[in-house]
């Protein structure tokens, strides 16, 4: 039971990364933009789901069905 137990957990954790990896991307795309190119953009919520759609309409772009 505690091998199952382990992986359970493991799971749990890597879910929890990939979770807070999509939550800051957005956050680190924008900094990342503003540093690169001097741009004025602000980080605010709008901003941020602008990114968030931005990212997913082209990492979407490369999901194919077979």
């Amino acid at each position: 039971m505690k091998h199952n137990e382990n992986k359970i957990i493991a799971g749990i954790g890597v879910i929890v990364l990939v979770l807070i990896f999509v939550a800051l991307s957005p956050f680190i795309t924008i900094w990342s933009l503003n540093t690169l190119f001097y741009t004025p953009i602000p980080i605010n919520i709008w901003t941020y789901l602008a990114t968030l759609w931005l990212t997913g309409l082209i990492a979407g772009s490369g999901v194919r069905s077979k």
